[in-house]
């Protein structure tokens, strides 16, 4: 099969799949999907031909579109202009225009390649060049723009909602990673399906049980780890802060480990730890992808206190690895994902997440019994080899339809 893909992709990842090529060689991309990778990598493997195509910042006003090739994969890359509402140089700001420039380039380009299907992560530039098309599409929306603009009032969001509820009135098919997000996509009344955001497996049931089994050896000198792409209302961040607090009065030896936007040295979240006098408190800010997943292997439990998910890919990515996640018992998505009631807590209250915390590390065995099934829980529902296949069933049957 011909796929052509459209969502965020980055060097960092891509670059495996163009061996042919350096890492300085390569435009930035798009940061912020790594998961896409996952998808792409299973279905390479079962020879399908897969065009990938991103967008990246305009640099020095140059707006030609870069191609690499390797085999049977294309990675395109689409310069978008930098500025959302003020002019570039003699463009107009990119939501000045619902990103209309940037969508038919991108709408030219899959005329090109002329695929079999198209698949469009996310419900806005993407989504709206593989509608325009006139291919067979299927769009992924990740969030409720509503929800976001609930957490981030301002006029980029307010514009984003508006674009997304539009391309949405116009898509074949819909696949949705989370029940949470069926009551918002089920307005507009098109063919669904649930198909949920993939990792990739990396270790087996004996490596996991090997570090399962050191850190239950461990758990009085806990390391907890919080990952979260922004400091803002709804990441939560500072409850997760003030948990750690009062964990520190039973562990004294505890560290906690922040990664992300906002929680580099100097930064939001670094102040805030300051202003309360917490200690063992760890920044490193934006991270790459595999140093990220290699603190999160030698981590004891992960704390996500998100108010709002519509999945959570960090936390299956945690679980993967043998590691507990704590997430919101009303954070949207977070219960589906993580199945387990035992780590579901009130994140709206600091004390409700250090008393599940302090339970889990004060009971050796629970914290076995929770790592293994957190581990069992992605592998069965959320590994990249079942969830490409899920969609290659999917594609499969949107094909079908469209047979004239």
């Amino acid at each position: 099969m011909d796929i052509t893909i459209l969502a965020p992709s980055d060097k960092t990842w891509v670059n495996k799949f163009l061996p042919n090529y350096s890492l300085e060689q390569l435009p930035e991309g798009y940061a912020g999907a790594p998961y896409i990778s996952h998808i792409v990598e299973s279905l390479l493997s079962q020879n399908h031909t897969v065009s990938l195509i991103t967008t990246s910042v305009s640099i020095n006003k140059n707006y030609t579109v870069s191609k690499f090739t390797n085999k049977n994969f294309t990675w395109l890359v689409v310069p978008e202009r930098k500025h959302s509402f003020k002019p570039n140089g003699l463009k107009l700001g990119r939501m000045v225009d619902f990103f209309n420039m940037e969508i038919k380039t991108m709408t030219n380009l899959i005329k090109s390649i002329k695929p079999d299907i198209v698949h469009a992560w996310w419900s806005y530039e993407f989504a709206g060049a593989a509608i325009k098309s006139g291919y067979p599409t299927l769009i992924t929306p990740q969030d409720n723009p509503y929800k976001i603009l609930i957490y981030f009032k301002n006029l980029y969001r307010f514009f984003r909602l508006i674009m997304a509820q539009h391309i949405l009135s116009k898509a074949q098919y819909i696949s949705i990673t989370s029940p949470y997000l069926k009551k918002y996509i089920d307005k507009f009344n098109k063919p669904t399906s649930i198909i949920p955001n993939p990792t990739k497996i990396i270790l087996n049931e004996t490596e996991v049980e090997t570090l399962i089994k050191l850190k239950s050896d461990t758990l009085q000198t806990p390391k907890i780890i919080m990952i979260n792409n922004g400091y803002d209302a709804r990441k939560n961040i500072k409850k997760g802060l003030l948990a750690f607090k009062e964990i520190l009065t039973v562990y004294p030896n505890a560290t906690l480990h922040l990664y992300g936007t906002g929680s580099e040295a100097g930064g939001p979240a670094n102040s805030d730890s300051n202003n309360i006098n917490l200690t063992n408190v760890f920044f490193y800010g934006n991270t790459p992808h595999n140093l990220l997943l290699n603190a999160l292997k030698d981590c004891h439990l992960m704390l996500h206190p998100s108010l709002e998910e519509s999945f959570g890919v960090i936390l299956i990515e945690a679980m993967s690895y043998g590691v507990p996640a704590i997430g919101g018992l009303n954070s949207g998505a977070v219960p589906w994902v993580i199945n387990e009631p035992s780590l579901l807590t009130d994140v709206t209250n600091h004390t409700s997440i250090a008393k599940t915390v302090l339970c889990i590390l004060s009971d050796r065995l629970l914290y076995h019994k929770l790592s293994t099934e957190g581990y069992q829980n992605v592998v069965n529902r959320f590994s990249s080899k079942v969830i490409a296949n899920k969609y290659l069933s999917y594609y499969q049957q949107i094909l079908a339809k469209n047979k004239p």
